[in-house]
């Protein structure tokens, strides 16, 4: 059932039976595709937002085979409601020829949770051009009129956490009042989590998901909503909504994003506050189609892969279309920081192209969120199977703009959950989906509280300061230590050793024809030295670490931090001889 508010008072609709659990949709083999939006159809003018399927009227579904540029699935597990919008077949408001919907955007919501503190959040909605609108919050009367593209909107006063709240509008047009109101409004820190498909997976399908599901309903001011997986050729209003803003139960919330929810979960254990929790996630999704027009052209001349023809079943209009369906309908919103897990599908193609684009992507979502200095919290990618031309340890690196650790210089304000240690080969859905969200999940939570709360944590592990070489041995000294050498993997660390001319200043470690392991000779606290006589009576030039798709089983890389116990990401450096 959904609703909406006339002059009249309100109306309820049917939204039809809902579909079945996406799993029990599979086991019975009852898959259907999702249903088409004709573009020429004049009803999708009254499509409005419902929850958690879209509804429409008969006249918009076909049973035509499926348009080229279609949402495909490409895991049985992503969810069977994606669809794919064309330009003119944006949710749309209007209950009359003359009479627009007075209503609030589709995503302010009973049981929401709104950014607290400066510059108070924003809240919108549509109505009839020049329709009078008078807000009232928190015993304040706050006033603003339909503009030309029948949106209003106001600003509430910046808030401490706490609430519940209730916001209510009232407009008049035509001798007809409009009440409308949102209740049960928490203000706290709102998180967006986005990516692909270990972003979006779910609670109840990682380690420890039961327990998380029994204990949801300690978490009352914890309130997460989910975007529905959609794809649009421009920008878009409003989002699609999968999951309303809900307080977190067993039902509701085994389908939400595990990291999501666990990393919300930390934090509010340690802040004491509501936390809201937005989860805009596709799986298959590789960077260009999270990205707008101006990432796009920023990094045109960057890409290894010049026709940008890849991910969500190589759609080739697959550029920007996430971003214009899931993020930028959300861009009013006041947020206050982002998580990112994507990249497995980048590389798979574009790991050059990925360098340019995923700091340009990150500063372009802190533009339009107004946000410069906007916390960005990523993860580094897991293991995965091998396979031929898999670059994840480039995309790793790349990941890091080819520094090894974050913040820094490119990527400032932001934090990185190193996860190459966390081997799952019994994954269910393939290595590269491990079940460690916990662990995962904690490592951003110690990121976030540095970066986003300047809560003094350690969060990252050890990296290189420098290498020196002398005598046929290298010593790498450590920052982010004391170090520790939990195994001494003979594939941890090898050497690039090149002589002649080729041996020069500018020497590239991409160039580098042959890679050979070396050992581990001895540590201290804040140096390992590694034999290096492989190199014979050529030169060192470069010396990496954990160089592998799966450099090593769980929790059993070669360095870690010996009081943190977090490990050394991916590294590769140049040697001082």
């Amino acid at each position: 059932m959904y609703e909406t508010m006339t002059a009249q008072g309100r109306n309820t609709f049917s939204a039809g039976p809902a579909p079945g659990h996406k799993r029990d949709l599979l086991r019975e083999g009852s898959f259907k595709p999702p249903p088409v939006l004709s573009a020429e159809d004049e009803s999708l003018q009254d499509v409005k937002k419902i929850s958690p399927t879209l509804q429409q009227p008969q006249s918009a579904i076909t049973s035509s085979p499926l348009p080229p540029d279609f949402m495909l699935i490409k895991r049985k597990w992503h969810y069977l409601e994606g669809v794919f919008l064309e330009s003119n077949a944006e949710p749309r408001q209007g209950m009359a020829e003359s009479v627009v919907e007075f209503r609030f955007a589709n995503y302010f919501q009973d049981e929401m949770v709104l950014q607290r503190g400066e510059p108070g959040s924003e809240i919108w909605g549509f109505g009839e051009v020049g329709q009078n609108v008078v807000v009232t919050f928190a015993g304040q009367t706050l006033a603003a009129s339909v503009n030309g593209s029948g949106v209003w909107g106001v600003r509430l006063p910046s808030m401490e956490a706490g609430g519940p709240y209730e916001i209510s509008a009232s407009s008049s047009m035509k001798n007809l009042t409009v009440d409308i109101k949102i209740e049960s409004v928490l203000f706290g820190d709102v998180w967006l989590c986005s990516g692909q498909s270990n972003m979006e997976f779910s609670v109840e399908w990682m380690f420890n998901g039961s327990q998380e599901v029994r204990g949801a309903s300690s978490y009352p001011t914890i309130r997460f909503i989910e975007i529905m997986q959609s794809r649009s050729h421009v920008p878009l209003k409003e989002p699609l909504i999968r999951q309303e803003w809900s307080s977190p139960d067993s039902d509701k919330l085994k389908e939400f994003s595990g990291i999501c929810w666990a990393f919300g979960r930390r934090l509010q254990e340690r802040l004491h506050i509501p936390i809201g929790l937005i989860g805009a996630y596709y799986g298959n999704s590789p960077i260009k189609a999270w990205s707008s027009s101006e990432v796009m052209d920023d990094c045109r001349d960057h890409t290894g892969n010049t026709d940008w023809n890849y991910g969500l079943g190589g759609a080739k209009g697959d550029r920007t279309v996430l971003w214009n369906a899931m993020i930028a309908a959300l861009l009013p919103l006041e947020i206050k920081g982002v998580l990112w897990y994507q990249g497995e599908s980048d590389a798979n193609v574009n790991f050059v192209g990925f360098l340019c684009m995923f700091p340009v992507m990150i500063k372009s979502w802190r533009t339009h969120f107004r946000r410069p200095n906007l916390p960005f919290g990523f993860v580094q990618l897991a293991c995965r199977d091998d396979e031929p031309g898999i670059a994840t340890p480039e995309i790793r690196w790349h990941q890091t703009a080819d520094l090894g650790v974050v913040p820094n210089e490119l990527l400032p304000n932001t934090f990185m959950a190193v996860a190459l240690d966390l081997s799952d080969p019994g994954a269910p859905l393939g290595q590269h989906h491990p079940r460690h969200k916990e662990e995962i999940a904690e490592r951003l939570f110690f990121g976030a509280l540095n970066v986003a709360y300047n809560i003094a944590t350690p969060f990252q592990g050890p990296s290189p300061a420098s290498v020196r070489s002398s005598n046929g041995h290298a010593t790498i000294t450590f920052i982010n230590g004391p170090i520790i050498l939990r195994s001494n993997l003979s594939s941890a660390f090898d050497v690039c050793c090149q002589g002649g001319a080729t041996a020069g200043t500018n020497f590239r470690w991409e160039d580098c024809p042959e890679w050979k392991p070396v050992t581990i000779i001895s540590t201290t606290d804040v140096d390992l030295t590694l034999d290096t006589s492989v190199c014979r009576q050529f030169t060192l030039q470069f010396i990496r670490y954990a160089w592998q798709t799966t450099p090593c089983p769980y929790l059993q890389c070669a360095l870690y931090g010996a009081d943190t116990a977090l490990p050394a990401g991916p590294f590769v450096a140049p040697v001082t001889n």
